[in-house]
């Protein structure tokens, strides 16, 4: 299916802001966590900024069911048939355009959601070692058999290695449909299906 000049609205402004807030905030994070950085890991920047991605990240899903048309996840989320189909004609070559995610898109969309939140539960239950007294202590002593720290390394790598994927597919796919994807999250808008 081919793609006309007309330009069609899909993503609102809080998408926008929310796609770019976080991919920069994680990104300082991840690239910015060694020690003397100024996001070093358990550091006042690292954790205010884990803090600001949780809490868009909790709005998404809010968003995901009361925003927009195409922010919606029940109108992208596809059935497991539909995300099976879809990849089956990606691999015959078959390249449909779709005006909000694409199946593949969607899907690595709920894994990222749920990386960058598994990953700022982690952070926050590694920072709570260090809190001695109260609820907080509480938890701490009730999961110290669990290295914190370790995990929340590990879904932050886990998902770091999503959004490679995704970028790397983003590029992919704008390159096939001809069309550029990251404008199109800037912008707002893609062009119309043909």
């Amino acid at each position: 299916m081919g793609l006309s000049s007309e330009k069609v609205k899909i993503w609102d402004p809080f998408i926008r802001i929310f796609h770019w807030i976080v991919v920069t905030l994680f990104f300082c994070n991840y690239l910015l966590s060694d020690k003397g950085m100024p996001f070093e890991r358990g550091g006042t920047l690292h954790i205010y900024a884990g803090y600001i991605v949780i809490g868009f990240v909790l709005a998404r899903l809010i968003w995901g069911v009361i925003g927009s048309h195409h922010a919606r996840f029940k109108n992208f989320i596809p059935k497991p048939a539909e995300f099976m189909a879809y990849m089956r004609a990606m691999l015959r070559g078959e390249h449909t355009n779709y005006e909000g995610h694409n199946p593949a898109g969607a899907v690595m969309i709920l894994c990222l959601l749920s990386g960058l939140l598994l990953t700022g539960l982690t952070g926050w239950l590694a920072s709570l070692a260090d809190v001695f007294d109260g609820w907080r202590a509480g938890i701490a002593a009730a999961t110290d058999f669990i290295d914190w720290e370790e995990m929340h390394e590990f879904f932050a790598n886990l998902t770091m290695l999503g959004a490679g994927i995704h970028i790397t597919a983003v590029l992919i796919i704008s390159h096939l449909m001809g069309e550029n994807l990251v404008h199109a999250m800037l912008s707002g808008y893609k062009k119309k299906s043909g």
